[in-house]
């Protein structure tokens, strides 16, 4: 085999996590021409098509799905040798990647960004939604981190709990139930938007991961359902938006509901005493645990959440 050029494996790389020649010459800062024709060469080199035109953009072939999991690793592992054994964030130009839901965008991503932009204003953020348990985009190095529900991970991987949340029932500011001790029956019986997912922190599913508003209905089969909700949504600011116009009630994270107090659009009407908190944490690759960029970046997302936990 001839020898290979690393920024061909860059660009297979690329390709693998954008399946768009386009947006990989964006992001690469090439041409699209140069991105087509490190394709070309990298075809003949390992004599396999490796992507295809679908619907969707392009489709790895199997033997493209074999290797991609060790080049990532393998250009990882290299920017990680290469690396600076220090990091300085006020002139470092670093990238991260975070997956999150909606959940995570909201309490924890603005107050990330703004901490990030007084301490290292050249790094790069990127969110992308967070699909299944997170293990396999962490595994080929598309995130740095995932933002969740904590829940038992394989040993390759590192659990960093950050706070406990609860589920907390919602009306309207001027509902007839605010200000007033209130019943599980007479919840129940009140017209109810129901979030689609058990927690409105919880991943996508994979086969659902290309159509976000598709979201499996059947998992809304908890203790705080109702058996025929008037509303069904897949997350809880739009549940919070619809409680606030409406006489329905909804079951959301105390952190989000609070933020509809705030504005005085909700009143929480009672916490759900029928479940344990649950608990949020991050996770992260434990091949990471020497790289000091990385290392910075966790300790500042746990000081945020800190922060918001104690807010």
């Amino acid at each position: 085999m001839p020898e290979l050029d690393l920024n061909l494996l860059k660009i297979f790389d690329a390709l693998m996590e954008l399946r768009s020649v386009t947006r990989v010459a964006d992001r690469l800062g090439l041409t699209q021409s140069a991105v087509s024709h490190a394709l070309g060469r990298l075809r003949r080199m390992l004599d396999d098509q490796l992507f295809v035109r679908g619907p969707r953009g392009l489709q790895p072939s199997a033997r493209a799905e074999q290797i991609a999991p060790g080049i990532r690793t393998s250009l990882r592992q290299l920017h990680d040798t290469l690396a600076p054994p220090d990091f300085a964030p006020a002139t470092a130009s670093h990238s991260f990647a975070i997956a999150a839901g909606a959940y995570f965008c909201l309490l924890l991503v603005p107050p990330l960004l703004a901490r990030i932009r007084d301490e290292a204003p050249n790094l790069t953020v990127r969110i992308v939604p967070l699909v299944d348990d997170g293990g396999e985009m962490l595994d080929q190095g598309i995130v740095d981190v995932v933002l969740s529900g904590t829940a038992p991970m394989p040993s390759r991987f590192v659990v960093d709990p950050l706070f406990a949340e609860e589920m907390v029932w919602i009306a309207a500011a001027g509902n007839k139930l605010s200000g007033r001790p209130i019943d599980a029956a007479e919840l129940m019986s009140q017209p109810q938007v129901q979030l689609a997912s058990r927690y409105p922190f919880a991943a996508l599913k994979r086969e659902l991961a290309d159509v976000n508003l598709l979201i499996d209905t059947s998992e809304a089969t908890f203790s705080h359902a109702a058996p025929h909700p008037q509303a069904i949504v897949y997350d809880s600011r739009t549940a919070t938006a619809i409680v606030a116009r409406t006489d329905m009630v909804a079951c959301i994270p105390r952190r989000i509901a609070e933020h509809g107090v705030e504005r005085n659009e909700i009143c929480i009407l009672s916490p759900v005493t029928d479940e344990a908190p649950i608990g949020i944490g991050m996770v992260w690759h434990g091949r990471n645990r020497g790289n000091a960029a990385h290392a910075w970046f966790r300790s500042v997302i746990v000081d945020v959440a800190g922060f918001s936990r104690s807010a």
